[in-house]
């Protein structure tokens, strides 16, 4: 068997056009915070995706990247990227025959958090695809997505001068299914810290992100030996977790099966998950098979103001009939990693 099977893990004014897709978006950019429990801006971004006649493009994307730190207009302050999150909103829009597709069935986290000098993703690959199938030959079709932004309330707001003003320096990116740009748009959001009210208090602090080299990971299947016996990759100190309380880790896929883009599928079971702690990690970890729903996969004390690091392993098991008899092509979903408190 010289053929290859490969399993892809995933883990959010200008114009820019792609076929027949345009991407364009708008912001309202100005969140006040008078009150140690942070607040949202309701209607923060909004993106368009709209096109004439004929087309049908799945698993496009959405991504947000913090060009720069959300730094004080004097300079002298910033606010951590994870205080700062964006939650999908609503859908809306027209197309044929219709109606365009709803939040729950794009497939999106709820809550996606910025990080420092990494690209996030709002619409990790969209499990339902800008499809449009007018009578006319330039039939109209436009899909708005709109999002909120919150800047999460703690004792940390106290650090920072009545009235001092924030900027925040946003990239967003739509791209199809190769990952090819769409479209592409600044927005700097301005944060202003008034008076506050209320007590401070000490608020569960929680981290979770990805080492680079584990945000896209990939599984393949090179010979027949693979087949019969499963394959396994590891990514060494890939997820990096801090938290002021216990916490525990969740995960789940956006997306129901593995995909390939000419729509064939593989069960999301066939690939096993397990993390490992690494030196001076004192979490207990779960081994689990892929699944839409929610499962922990580790729990944890606090680890101070220190970060600890996880390994991932993603692995199938030997001679799944499931992955023998699958074409050989490119197969992939989204996975979400979620660290909530215990």
């Amino acid at each position: 068997m010289n053929s290859k099977t490969f399993f892809c893990l995933f883990f959010l004014i200008s114009l820019h056009c792609f076929s027949q897709v345009q991407y364009s978006s708008w912001v309202n950019s100005y969140l006040q915070i008078n009150s140690y429990s942070g607040n949202t801006n309701p209607d923060a971004y909004t993106l368009m995706l709209a096109g004439n006649g004929p087309f049908n493009m799945p698993y496009w994307k959405i991504s947000v990247r913090l060009k720069q730190p959300v730094t004080s207009t004097d300079g002298k302050y910033t606010i951590p990227a994870n205080k700062i999150s964006f939650q999908p909103v609503a859908s809306s829009g027209q197309g044929y025959p219709g109606p365009v597709p709803t939040l729950s069935q794009i497939g999106m986290p709820l809550n996606v958090f910025l990080q420092e000098k990494q690209e996030v993703f709002l619409v990790p690959q969209s499990n339902a695809p800008l499809y449009n199938q007018p009578a006319s030959p330039n039939g109209y079709y436009n899909l708005q997505l709109k999002y909120s932004m919150n800047v999460a309330g703690g004792s940390y707001l106290g650090n920072y001068p009545s009235w001092i003003n924030f900027i925040a320096p946003l990239e967003f990116t739509a791209y199809d299914q190769y990952n090819n740009v769409i479209g592409k748009a600044d927005h700097q959001f301005q944060i202003q810290i008034g008076a506050l009210t209320g007590t401070p208090t000490e608020t569960p602090e929680l981290s979770i992100k990805l080492s680079a080299k584990a945000v896209n990971g990939s599984l393949e299947f090179k010979s027949m030996d693979d087949y019969k016996n499963g394959v396994s990759v590891t990514y060494s100190n890939a997820l990096i977790v801090s938290s002021n309380t216990f916490y525990q880790i969740k995960i789940r896929a956006l997306q129901g099966q593995f995909s390939s883009p000419s729509g064939n599928s593989i069960p999301l079971e066939t690939v096993r998950l397990n993390l490992t702690p690494v030196s001076g990690n004192q979490g207990n970890v779960y081994t689990v098979l892929l699944s839409p729903s929610p499962q922990l996969i580790a729990t944890g004390a606090s680890t101070g103001a220190s970060e600890v690091y996880y390994d991932i392993r993603y692995s199938t098991k030997a001679g799944d009939e499931r992955v023998i008899n699958a074409r050989s092509e490119e197969y992939s979903t989204t996975l979400q990693y979620e660290i909530i408190p215990q």
